[in-house]
């Protein structure tokens, strides 16, 4: 579990006359849940980077944690037995692994963990806090407890004193901002979206941790010569990319927010992405997305309306979303089954009498998006065990596909197992698909 980055090593506190060291460990839940988020780790980095720093990356994921030797190896041999490409020279696996750490995919083991998986203290004795996450290191590839140094920092880069494990935080604070760019090309244009990617692209490294509020503020010369330089699809001008910037400040869902001019000196006027803005906009989007399809348009239509009104009687619910009082209250029933709505009595009297108290309906949005984080986590854990019933009610079949280089139509297989067969792969598909699906929305509303 060490190894796989499932547990993390914690030093207790003991008194000062015992010399003795007591190690504690404790399970590191959000890296076991980022395991279902592996597959998207690797297509990222393949659309980002290449095969080869995919084929890295693979190898690092299967390890959990391995020195860059290791990876070298192990890379070179799986190039060889898919026996489709070339077998990588040594070079080109270190350039790629440079690339990795330079985009901060991968990241040093932190100091505390020892190459035979035994615990280290610090050399002067000192107590020292040994509860590491990967987001407190931001910088891969430096420390300070570096025991070796070499004037190559490639040697030192790839020594077999250092470990190396997947930055998971950097993959989930990149997804965050492609989502991010996603909700604002759909709210203004495709140059809008491009532009907010650039904006975040050049204060990636400032963030902090995964889920920052907003953005350290980036120049408007920043962003013109960063475009300048990488202009991709979009043939941006500099009076194109005012024109842009000038949509996202003055769009009433605040984007970004614009800074005092003259706060960024050279760099012209100064401007913000406002990340968590943009989260809880799609928050409600798919929150009213899952009301609309569990209760119908109605029920979305009253869920809308307690947002914007916050508490409200039945009868005014009805009248304002001009829906029979029968049907309100039914709907308001079943929003608070499901722990969409909570309801709240303001008594006239000390007795309580329900003839002289006010029944007031509202939505607390931080328990909605809870409960909705806790029914995607149910729906996650649903999907991924029927996944393995249907793996494990076929595996004599699918032992036989072991070796993935045979065709199906060669194998020795009668007419009932290649339907099994067929129908496994079908229905493997779709759920794979289905939980790639499902972990988008778990990040929105348990990551980010």
């Amino acid at each position: 579990m060490i190894s796989q980055n499932c547990v993390v090593p914690v030093q207790c506190e003991l008194p000062q006359h015992d010399a003795s060291h007591v190690v504690s460990y404790k399970i590191d839940v959000d890296q076991i849940l980022h395991r279902l988020r592996y597959p998207r780790f690797l297509l990222h980095t393949k659309e980002c980077m290449g095969p080869v720093h995919e084929s890295l990356l693979e190898g690092l994921l299967e390890r959990g944690r391995a020195r860059a030797s290791e990876l070298f190896e192990s890379s070179q041999i799986s190039q060889t037995a898919t026996a489709r490409k070339t077998k990588p020279k040594r070079n080109a696996l270190e350039d790629a692994f440079e690339d990795l750490v330079d985009g901060r995919f991968i990241e040093r083991v932190p100091f505390g963990w020892d190459v035979g998986d035994d615990f280290l203290l610090q050399e002067n004795g000192e107590d020292q806090d040994l509860e590491f996450h990967g987001n407190e290191r931001r910088t891969a590839g430096h420390s300070n407890q570096n025991k070796t140094s070499s004037s190559n920092p490639r040697d030192n880069l790839f020594g077999d004193e250092h470990l190396w494990r997947v930055n998971s935080d950097e993959f989930n604070r990149r997804f965050r901002h492609v989502a991010c760019a996603a909700l604002v090309r759909e709210k203004i244009d495709d140059a809008a979206g491009h532009l907010l990617l650039v904006m975040l692209e050049l204060t990636r490294a400032h963030e902090q941790s995964v889920n920052e509020e907003r953005s350290t503020p980036v120049g408007e010369r920043e962003i013109v010569i960063h475009v300048g330089r990488n202009p991709g699809v979009f043939k941006f001008t500099p009076e194109l990319i005012n024109t842009t910037l000038e949509k996202m400040v003055t769009d009433t869902s605040e984007l970004i927010s614009r800074i005092d001019d003259h706060a960024g000196g050279g760099n012209g006027t100064q401007y913000c992405v406002n990340m968590r803005r943009i989260i809880d906009l799609i928050r409600m989007k798919e929150i009213e997305a899952v009301v609309r399809e569990r209760f119908g348009g109605p029920a979305c239509r009253v869920f809308r309306l307690l947002i914007m009104k916050r508490n409200l009687e039945q009868k005014q619910i009805a009248e304002m979303a001009m829906i029979p009082v029968k049907d309100t209250r039914e709907l308001l029933y079943k929003l608070l089954k499901a722990e969409y709505v909570m309801i709240q009595e303001v008594a006239r009297t000390s007795d309580h009498a329900p003839s002289r108290t006010f029944y007031l309906w509202r939505v607390d949005l931080l328990r909605v998006v809870e409960q909705v984080g806790r029914e995607l986590y149910r729906a996650t854990s649903n999907l991924r065990a029927r996944l393995i019933h249907e793996l494990v009610a076929e595996r004599e079949t699918l032992s036989v596909l072991a070796d993935k280089t045979k065709d199906v139509t060669n194998l020795n297989l009668t007419e009932t197992q290649k339907q099994n067969l067929r129908r496994v792969k079908r229905s493997a598909t779709a759920l794979e698909s289905s939980l790639l699906r499902l972990d988008e929305l778990v990040c929105f509303f348990a990551v980010w």
